[in-house]
């Protein structure tokens, strides 16, 4: 495609005002028109449209997804909702955007992602993180190991419960097992089981255990031991607490001959950022990180500088991706390979024993 896709949002709740704010900065690229919203509640549809002027508003999702108007849709819903609209867009033929977690049930995660291939349809995933300029230079110091191997790392994820009775204000679906499938470690820290995928390889055998301090159905803490393919071993703390005003990951690794430890948020430009390394015998080193995200920027192509999210540039390279007829990064298989690493650390926090990525796999 040459001219703009016409693009559909399903979902308008908190991050779906910004996946909004992000696509109408790709409407201004030309990238795509912004046909329809659709959310069951009006003053959600009306938030979401203040952020981007789209066509019409409606309640019904799959009005949206059978318009013959809308070519590609953004599905943003809370995670109940995401295999049946998923579906509903691939059995439309049309290319589409998921947030994370793909769904409550690793089963139905599988499934989707079997019938994503089997479609050959672009479709993406909301790990947003893939597009972070210190996420990718970090991967680049991985892989050509100029500061020599990995031998470690430790990550710690916090984040405020997002749930009404802890966030005045916030809906609470999060901490309903039956809507969110699972708490911190599913609905937030799948961002940084899809990272370390991303920087280390597939994981083969996980440890976790697990608590519910907040008494919800689903866990505010777990811990995790985690072993990749690479030979990479590493720690994942995270938590769902009351506290806010701390960066929402931070994540040391090390090298042979070097420690680095970095912390990012979502926002672009975010005081919580940083990166810095200590090699032997050194002053530390900390880089410079407007220099950072203007050279990976550049890079994309991205010559703009007035969005405040990452969702706008993964928008933009989803946008790309269809108009060139081409798979989308992170695409549903990556995000099978987080849910993996998540779905071992729920069964070895139910059994107390390492699981096998393998056997998580071969299961039906």
């Amino acid at each position: 495609m040459t001219r703009p896709i016409g693009v559909g949002l399903v979902g308008c709740g908190v991050i779906d005002q910004i996946h909004a704010d992000s696509l109408r900065l790709v409407v201004e690229d030309g990238d795509i028109t912004a046909v329809a919203v659709a959310d069951p509640s009006e003053p959600a549809r009306k938030a979401a449209n203040r952020n981007c002027r789209f066509g019409y508003m409606t309640a019904d999702p799959l009005a949206v997804i059978h318009d013959p108007d809308v070519e590609a849709v953004l599905i943003a819903t809370p995670t109940k909702a995401h295999p049946e609209l998923v579906m509903a867009a691939l059995a439309a033929g049309k290319p589409l955007l998921c947030e994370k977690p793909l769904a409550p049930t690793f089963a139905e995660v599988r499934a989707l992602a079997d019938a994503v291939q089997a479609s050959g349809l672009t479709a993406q995933v909301g790990f947003h993180q893939r597009f972070h300029p210190i996420v990718h230079h970090l991967r680049h110091l991985v892989s050509s190991e100029e500061l020599g191997r990995v031998m470690g790392y430790t990550v710690r994820e916090d984040q405020f419960w997002p749930t009404g009775a802890v966030m005045p204000g916030h809906s609470s679906w999060r901490s309903d097992l039956a809507q969110a499938g699972g708490g911190a470690l599913l609905e937030h820290s799948i961002h940084a089981a899809d990272v370390l995928c991303f920087l280390f390889g597939p994981p083969t055998r996980v440890f976790a255990t697990q608590r519910a301090v907040f008494g919800y159905d689903v866990e505010d803490v777990a811990a995790l031991t985690i072993e990749h393919e690479s030979g990479v071993v590493g720690t994942l703390l995270t938590v769902f607490n009351g506290v806010r005003g701390r960066e929402e990951r931070r994540l040391e690794v090390f090298f042979e001959q070097a420690a680095v430890e970095t912390t990012n948020d979502f926002i672009v430009g975010a005081d919580e950022d940083s990166f810095q390394i200590q090699r032997a015998g050194q002053p530390l080193e900390r880089l410079d990180l407007e220099q950072l995200r203007s050279a990976h920027f550049r890079s994309l192509g991205i010559e703009r500088t007035d969005f405040l999210f990452y969702t706008y540039v993964a928008a933009r390279a989803w946008a790309h991706a269809i108009r060139d007829g081409r798979s989308a990064t992170p695409g549903f298989a990556d995000a099978l390979l987080a849910h993996v690493l998540v779905e071992a650390a729920y069964r070895s926090a139910r059994t107390g024993t390492f699981t096998d990525v393998a056997e998580v796999l071969q299961a039906p």
